[in-house]
């Protein structure tokens, strides 16, 4: 009969072997990269995320992000994902906050890949 220290073991190893064989598409698999909408997918994170600090009337670091035109600036120069992603050549954004989670940049990247189009 099995003690219940050795129960005990065969669970952790049952459990934790379970999570071994995970790639890292498999743990995001809920992450919609397809057929992204700036209007749906992307505005809604940077009218949350942005227009705080980047609009009409406070364009922090003369970038403003009120309008599709502003945005797709600095989305064709590379600084809009450079700063969201924490990249070491761009200033950190948002400010004083985490890092934009991984299924959001993932997004964002994929709008991009697919023409950062005003849909």
């Amino acid at each position: 009969m099995l003690s219940k220290s050795n129960i005990l073991i065969l669970f952790f190893i049952i459990f934790f072997s379970s999570c071994a064989n995970n790639n890292e598409e498999e743990l995001y698999s809920d992450c919609k990269t397809d057929n992204i909408s700036y209007s749906i997918h992307i505005k809604p994170y940077v009218d949350n995320s942005c227009l705080s600090c980047h609009n009409s009337n406070l364009s922090s670091g003369g970038v403003d992000y009120s309008t599709f035109e502003g945005l797709k600036k600095s989305i064709d120069d590379g600084s809009f994902l450079g700063s969201i992603k924490h990249l070491s050549s761009y200033s950190a954004m948002p400010p004083s906050s985490p890092m934009t989670d991984d299924c959001k940049i993932s997004q964002i990247q994929a709008w991009i890949d697919q023409g950062a189009e005003n849909n």
